[in-house]
């Protein structure tokens, strides 16, 4: 090993008996979260958070020199932190260079990019390609064209209608579905025009509210903020087109075991589309639902749900509202109060119930922690009975 490693820029981040090959290592590199990765007895070092919405790829899988994001799927090659070219969704990273110290076995890595040279006496530091520090409005211009060197993996979807779900910031958008085949829990990427000043781009992921079995149209709910994307969203005209990619995700209905869904907010969106699915098509599956929202308005399509609770006995639906005021919106509330916790789920599940299930989570990252550790903590779920989305909201 060299032995001017601090003046590289070298921090000493693990041992080599931490890392497995074929496997992954979060770490911290002057402050900064970094993955390392094995592969064919090589260590290789890059961004540990995901370009598209953030996700730990220390949590994510390794096939070969692809890493794949937990979350939405983004695909990155360890050696270069290039994102594949079937990933549209997200940008590259970076990759930083890696020294073993084969004698002690330490890993070390510099924050000094691969491909950088560092600058010592007369030597000057070589910039090939365009400069790092360039302007969004260059990296959008990019990104649009290596967007329509993908043409080829687009789909053109039409907007239907658009609404407001009274007295919140949500809305729904209904989209011609064509001949969009998915499974009930997925969601899809959607592209729109006219977006160049947003800091995360022209695309987002949205959960596929509708299901299957509703062939006219293609449905997302969301809530409108003030980003440049959501205010583009808000404003579309019935009969414009949007380019979408999907679909995608794991997240999705297992029908031979019963099911209790843990929601938060938005991410009840995915468990609107199993449950008109499971509805529709009658199956036999047991189908729990723990719904929480800070009140009675925003507990989004619970007309729909009562509606298919009564139609599917296989079916429940339990609501909370986390409002701790009994204002005037809330305090001819009869359902449930309070955060989901174990006294709430024991109090629908019985332990057949429990130790049988498989348990979907989604919703804001908050809450999502939150249930895990319920369920894993408090009630012993083992960790191949939990299915995770998470909603990360814009």
């Amino acid at each position: 090993m060299s032995t001017n490693t601090a003046s590289e820029g070298f921090q000493r981040v693990a041992n080599a008996k931490d890392l497995k090959e074929g496997g992954l290592l979060g770490v911290e590199v002057q402050g900064k979260k970094v993955v390392l990765a094995k592969v064919n007895n090589k260590v290789y070092a890059m961004d540990a958070v995901c370009s598209h919405e953030g996700g730990p790829l220390e949590d994510g899988t390794l096939e070969g020199y692809n890493l794949t994001c937990p979350w939405h799927y983004a695909v990155f090659d360890v050696r270069n932190a290039k994102v594949s070219d079937e990933t549209v969704w997200a940008t590259d990273l970076s990759s930083y260079p890696v020294k073993v110290d084969e004698q002690t076995g330490k890993i070390l890595v510099s924050l000094q990019k691969q491909g950088q040279t560092q600058q010592t006496g007369a030597e000057e530091t070589v910039q090939q390609g365009k400069s790092r520090q360039a302007s969004l409005e260059e990296l959008q211009k990019g990104y649009y064209q290596e967007e329509d060197r993908k043409a080829g993996q687009k789909q053109q979807f039409q907007l239907l209608s658009k609404e407001q779900v009274k007295g919140t910031d949500i809305m729904n958008f209904k989209l011609n579905r064509g001949g969009l085949d998915f499974k009930p829990g997925q969601f899809a990427f959607f592209k729109l025009d006219g977006v160049s000043d947003d800091p995360k781009g022209p695309i987002r992921h949205f959960s596929i509210a509708s299901s299957p079995t509703e062939q006219d149209y293609l449905m997302i709910s969301t809530r409108i903020r003030s980003s440049p994307y959501k205010q583009r969203l808000a404003a579309l005209e019935n009969g414009t087109t949007i380019q979408t990619w999907g679909p995608q995700g794991e997240f999705v209905l297992q029908e031979d075991k019963p099911a209790v869904f843990l929601s938060g907010g938005i991410g009840v969106t995915p468990f609107r589309s199993m449950v008109k699915y499971a509805t529709d098509k009658k199956l036999p599956t047991k189908i729990m639902m723990f719904d929480s929202n800070r009140n009675e308005q925003n507990i989004l399509y619970k007309e729909e749900f009562d509606r298919w609770a009564e139609q599917n006995k296989n079916f429940q639906a339990i609501y909370t509202i986390t409002d701790e005021e009994k204002n005037e919106s809330s305090k001819e509330w009869k359902g449930e109060r309070g955060r989901i916790n174990k006294e709430m789920v024991e109090k629908y599940l019985n332990k057949e119930r429990l130790d049988t299930s498989m348990f979907y989570i989604c919703g804001p990252p908050g809450m999502l922690n939150a249930m895990q550790d319920l369920l894993k903590k408090d009630l012993n779920i083992p960790k191949e009975r939990i299915k995770v989305e998470e909603f990360t909201g814009y």
